[in-house]
């Protein structure tokens, strides 16, 4: 009987066209991204390494596919499939047939299922089918490897299958149980709440590992095994079933077991008749029937009303009716209790390790994740309350009643929208309550109102709106769910894809917008305004188009409602629609006139032709000598209530060639990028032979050339005043307060190899030859400049701004002047001493907080409500200066500045005696003073910004490779010596894992290859965090004071040097004459190779003595290897000095995390080591490098906990594929 039930279920279910529909679009969407990645579609492609068929890259379509929208997508799918398999019985009235036959409960049970589950297994084929197919094209492209089955059908295997398996148990399960598919959905909204909060932890490193195994969909867990795995591992290697994946794996299959178990022991037929309930109802009173007969004078009168105001009160009450239909079910109440939860998570697991004060505007943040949440309510509410008269089978009735279909529909959408609004309410109550329990009580109701229900709820009336619209045309809510995630969702991702970036066209698109910010507020909304009444307008026209097709009666044809709801929609819906229908074409059309014709919209393809024109036409004048700027004088006149600049100023050139210079060559913005250029001059006689306006370049034959040693004054004027708004994000360099700009707004001499494409694969296209990311460390010519500029050295500078009369601006230099004239203030500002040519302006209304370090004036400039760690940064100015006067050289300015700028970008920038420095990144962090632990982030990145006044305003690189290990890694170094002289030691341990975490992580996904640390080419995560944690290893190694001493040698070498500049090589040769011979080894791994460790405790016990001290045999391996640009590793011998220690309990408030009772350096001379010691305390854990200062992609297992099995990795795997990187093993 199995076997006959399996059967009937499989064949009736293939011959659904839902199931080739679903199939089919999920074979489209996997044919689309790999037909994307081949170039068929012929979009930009970015330099990688790591080939599209391989079996990490085909899991990783895969896990990427079960997350986010594409997981409620797939949930949505499985539901219609699995979640019916019996349910229908019910829905068709067939129960009682098929009970009356023989047939048994398992056969019945796993019958329906099993058939039901090939069914979900076939439609989800379809991406792993899609992407083969789309994959064909490019055979014989170098990022596609030969073709192995296996590659597709592992991960197939170890994700779909399970995957299917597990959530259609639980649909099929509740649903069969409660006869209801809203459980199902509620469900699917709590796996991706379960899977958000996962992700949520998964970046706090102690919680990773748990964040990967309760993660029900694979996909944390597969990131997190692999994490570490480089593009040649990537490349050759199949997907390990072990570790946390294997845990995983186990976990919900366990899981889906135990839900199948417990689901057919509770099933049995008679089930039918008293469906389950998850929340018992309080038993009503039934009515007490008389037997009173009614005669013709009983009945009341009813008196007909068929006014506008009868309709007006009708969609009162039917609204009403629908708000409290949703608001009171427990599928609604739940997912405010997810509300209320995900968003305390979010808040707790993003404050991990660097908190962010609860302000409003950070709280909101937070509040924000709710969204998703409320916008999968709506899809699921959407499809409930249109078809639930035909599920209820009241729908007769209804439709027999003189009720309007605007009424009824409308009826539906104002009490969605009810109801949103509630939950935006339970939002923002949630966000408050998290500000009151941290003792903050700075509320900004304000915010909270503008920000939530204001934008929330035009964005969501256009959700509902769309929604409602889909599900009328729909012929059943499966599929009105399925297409209401495409214009949500779906199609934005595929415009990404497809490189459509017309916002015009971006379904519910914000427009170009800022982000809130305390200093500048929210910044323009009349585009914003204008967007979303466009994108309301569309909605409305197609609501009213829906209204033609509103089902009544039986009838389900689409031309058959449409024949019938015509006679519905009165003349007044079709005015209205037509209104709709211009005000679409109306604000379209403003939206084109501002993005297309007062701006220049430009697509990716027309971008990268610009760049290739650019190149093919300007190219040859790259190594055209030119005069370098030696000094540097501008007036900016900054109007913020505009958005505007007035820019005039000077610069003088010099000739520091040794021959003579004919042509000058000019770089501008051009005139489309909202610049008008009144004039650009020399002082001497020439002719204007190019002025390209297209490309903003200008060139001057002199009449008499510029001999060696001559000057040439350039003379230029500008305007910047943008017009309208333009299709991407709005403009920050003026703002109504808290403008912040650089010097790249100016003129500039001389080719730029930085407006070139750098990607080598489309180069190859535009037959362009290959691009170095920068010029290789030997390059004569590139030493000529430094990576900042390439047309000037150290300049002078002076600079006059003004603006509006209750800002102030800042610039480099100091203030010389101050005054106020026709209402505007007035600022001079004049370096004493040649400066890099690299400043910056800002204005905004700022308070001032002064101090002093001994002769050095410090000043913050903040806004007023960002008080709470002006101290702090106070504090780590003075004791920056302290150190690195001390141990580097003396500090060249007589004041230091920090600037705050609003959040448009989380950054901080150094700039000669000044730093901006962006409200999020210090001003508004949490600092944690009684947990030493945690991460001072605003004490660090002021430490971090006031070391480049040393290195890179001291000391800058040649514009080659290395140029940023001698300002940004050592950057790092600074700021790392000042935190640990401030914190100490141990705290400095949790730090350095983070930066060899991101470290190993980034080095993954370099798609032009990784490189030694003295060969960095700007590669952020090589001379930032593999900086900070090779400086503090070689301090470790030769000493902080051996090391400072070769430092200060160096900067005395190389401190304010003209050309030829200074490189990598030259530092590093200061550093290995610091170094005992004993120890030089490190310098080649550390800085001219890419080295890897893997070290690990083999074996460890102890034994307590009869004196009462404990010995302690350790054993500990290191295995050290050699690493090329890919990541092929290769073993070397190990003939290294490393630290290994023993530890015992930490004393009780005890400023330390560590409690060191044996901790020295060995020589590992060999594979593995034994080593025994006597302890006058009791032991608790031992292990090789604890402290984690070498390179090591297993560094939990460097120690082990006395009396638990150390885990000891294999080694024993080829060399090129080896994966001891594996998280979580």
């Amino acid at each position: 009987m199995f076997g006959a039930i399996f059967r009937f279920e499989l064949k009736l279910g293939f011959k659904r066209p839902m199931i080739y529909v679903f199939f089919t679009l999920f074979l489209l969407l996997s044919l689309a991204i790999g037909f994307q990645q081949t170039g068929v579609f012929n979009t930009f492609e970015g330099d990688r390494n790591i080939i599209f068929n391989s079996a990490y890259s085909v899991s990783n379509l895969l896990v990427g596919l079960s997350s986010n929208v594409f997981g409620l997508l797939n949930s949505i799918v499985l539901v219609s499939i699995m979640a019916t398999a019996i349910q229908k019985d019910y829905e068709y009235n067939t129960h009682a047939l098929f009970f009356t036959k023989p047939i048994s409960k398992s056969s019945y049970f796993f019958g329906r299922f099993l058939a039901a589950f090939v069914l979900g297994l076939f439609v989800m084929s379809g991406y792993i089918v899609g992407y083969f197919l789309g994959l064909l094209p490019g055979i014989g492209h170098s990022m596609v490897g030969p073709f192995e089955l296996m590659s597709f059908l592992q991960p197939f295997l170890i994700f779909t299958v399970p995957n299917v398996f597990l959530l259609g148990i639980i649909f099929f399960s509740l649903t069969t149980f409660t006869r209801k598919t809203l459980t199902a959905y509620l469900f699917c909204i709590i796996m991706l709440v379960l899977r958000s909060i996962a992700e949520v932890m998964s970046a706090d490193l102690d919680k990773k590992t748990l964040s990967a195994i309760i993660e029900p969909f694979g996909s944390i867990a597969f990131n997190v095994l692999t994490e570490y795995w480089t593009p040649a591992e990537q490349n050759s290697n199949m997907i390990p079933l072990k570790g946390v994946l294997l845990n995983n794996r186990l976990l919900w299959l366990a899981i889906a077991i135990v839900v199948t178990a417990v689901s057919y022991y509770r099933f049995s037929f008679a089930q039918f008749l008293t469906p389950f309930r998850l929340f018992k109802r309080k038993n009503e009173e039934a009515p007490v029937v008389t037997n009173k007969f009614q005669t013709l004078a009983d009945i009341p009168k009813v008196t007909k009303k068929y006014s506008g105001a009868s309709a007006w009160s009708q969609l009162w009450y039917l609204s009403k009716f629908e708000f409290r239909k949703i608001a009171q079910s427990t599928f609604f109440i739940i997912i405010c209790i997810l509300t209320i939860g995900l968003i305390w998570l979010i808040n707790h697991f993003s404050a991990a390790e660097s908190p962010m004060l609860p302000l409003t505007q950070n709280v909101i943040d937070y509040v924000g994740a709710y969204s998703l949440l409320t916008v999968i309510f709506v899809v699921f509410f959407s499809g409930t309350i249109i078809f639930r008269e035909k599920e209820t089978k009241t729908d007769e009735l209804v439709h027999a009643t003189p009720v309007s279909n605007v009424v009824l529909f409308f009826s539906k959408y104002v009490g969605l929208m009810g109801v949103v609004l509630l939950m935006q309410l339970v939002a923002i109550l949630t966000g408050i309550s998290i500000q009151m329990s941290q003792s903050f009580f700075q509320i900004d109701l304000m915010q909270y109102f503008v920000s939530i229900i204001c934008f929330g709820l035009v964005s969501f009336s256009i959700t509902i709106g769309i929604c409602l619209a889909i599900q009328v045309f729909s012929p059943n809510k499966y599929l009105g769910f399925f297409f209401s995630l495409i214009p949500l969702m779906l199609l934005s991702i595929l415009f990404i894809q497809l490189e459509w970036t017309n916002k015009l066209y971006n379904f519910d698109s914000d427009g170009p917008r800022l982000p809130y910010s305390a200093l500048n507020g929210y910044g323009p909304l009349g585009p914003w305004f204008v967007y979303k009444a466009y994108w309301l307008s569309f909605v409305l026209v197609i609501i009213f188009i829906a209204l033609y097709f509103y089902a009544r009666g039986k009838e389900s044809k689409i031309k058959s409602r449409f024949r019938f709801s015509k006679k519905e929609v009165r003349k007044g819906s079709k005015w209205a629609m037509l209104f709709c229908a211009l005000s679409f074409v109306g604000f379209g059309s403003y939206i084109f006139y501002n993005t297309n014709i007062l701006n220049t919209y430009k697509s990716v393809k027309e971008r990268t032709q610009e760049y290739v024109n650019y190149e093919k036409l300007y190219k040859k004048y790259e190594h055209l000598l030119q005069p370098r700027i030696v000094e540097a004088n501008v007036d900016v006149d900054i109007y913020p209530d505009k958005g505007s600049l007035h820019v005039k100023g000077f610069y003088w050139a010099k000739n520091k060639h040794a021959q003579a210079l004919d042509t000058v060559y000019i770089n501008i913005f051009d005139e489309t990028s909202h610049f008008t250029y009144k004039e650009v001059a020399l002082d001497k006689p020439a002719t204007l032979i190019t002025d390209d306006k297209i490309f903003g370049i200008r060139l001057f034959k002199l009449q008499q050339p510029l001999l060696p040693g001559d000057s040439v004054k350039i003379s230029f004027e500008f305007d910047y005043a943008p017009k309208g708004f333009d299709n991407d994000e709005l403009s920050t360099l003026v703002v109504s307060n808290g403008s912040f700009f650089n010097n790249q707004i100016m003129p500039s001499l001389g080719y730029s190899d930085a407006a070139e494409l750098s990607s080598n694969k489309e180069r190859k296209k535009h037959n362009l030859p290959s691009k170095l990311r920068m010029a290789r460390i030997n390059d004569s010519a590139a030493h000529q400049n430094t990576y900042i500029s390439n047309d000037a050295d150290w300049i002078r500078f002076e600079t006059q701004i003004s603006t509006s009369a209750d800002q102030t601006a800042i610039a480099p230099g100091y203030l010389v002047k101050k005054w106020t004239e026709n209402g505007r203030n007035y600022f001079k500002y004049k370096m004493d001493s040649p400066m890099l040519n690299f400043y910056a302006y800002q204005s905004a209304r700022y308070e001032i907080r002064k101090d002093r370090w001994k002769e050095v004036n410090i000043e913050i400039y903040y806004d007023k409500a960002h008080a709470f760690n002006v101290d702090n940064m106070i504090l780590a100015i003075k004791n920056s200066l302290d150190y690195y006067t001390k141990n580097f050289s003396p500090y060249q300015h007589k004041q230091i500045r920090i600037i705050e700028f609003p959040r448009f970008a989380s950054f901080a920038q150094s700039f000669a005696n000044t730093i901006p420095f962006s409200e999020n990144i210090g001003f508004t962090n949490q600092v944690d003073t009684g947990d030493w632990s945690k991460i001072d982030l605003p004490y660090y990145v002021t430490a971090h910004e006031v070391a480049h006044q040393w290195w890179a305003h001291q000391v800058i690189g040649a514009n080659v490779q290395g140029s940023t290990l001698m300002s940004e890694t050592m950057a790092q170094y600074s700021a790392l010596m000042v935190m640990e002289h401030r914190y100490g030691k141990d705290n400095m341990k949790k730090f350095l894992k983070h930066e060899m975490d991101r470290y190993l992580r980034s080095r993954t996904v370099d798609g032009k290859g990784e490189k030694p640390l003295m060969l960095v080419e700007n590669q952020q995560y090589i001379h930032y965090e593999k900086g900070s944690v090779i400086m503090y290893a070689l301090k470790d190694y030769i000493g902080e004071d051996s090391l400072n001493a070769a430092l200060r040698k160096y900067i005395a070498k190389v401190a304010f040097q003209e050309a030829p500049y200074t490189d990598a090589l030259e530092f590093v040769n200061y550093l290995r004459a610091a170094t005992p011979d004993s120890l030089k080894y490190i310098i080649s791994d550390m800085f001219e190779h890419i080295t890897i460790y893997e070290n690990y405790v083999k074996s460890l016990k102890t034994e307590k003595l009869a004196n009462g001290k404990y010995k302690v045999s350790l054993t500990v391996g290191c295995t050290k290897f050699r690493s090329d640009s890919m990541g092929n590793n290769k073993k070397v011998a190990v003939n290294d000095y490393i630290d290994i220690g023993v530890f015992g309990a930490v004393k009780p408030k005890a400023k330390e995390q560590f409690n060191p009772l044996v901790f020295y350096k060995v020589k590992m001379d060999a594979p593995e080591k034994t080593f025994e010691f006597i302890v006058n305390e009791k032991p608790i854990f031992a292990g090789i490098d604890p402290y984690n200062k070498l390179i090591d992609r297993t560094p939990d297992n460097n120690i082990c906990d006395f009396g638990v099995v150390p885990k000891v990795p294999n080694l024993s795997e080829k060399e090129v594929r080896l994966s001891i990187g594996s998280g979580g093993d």
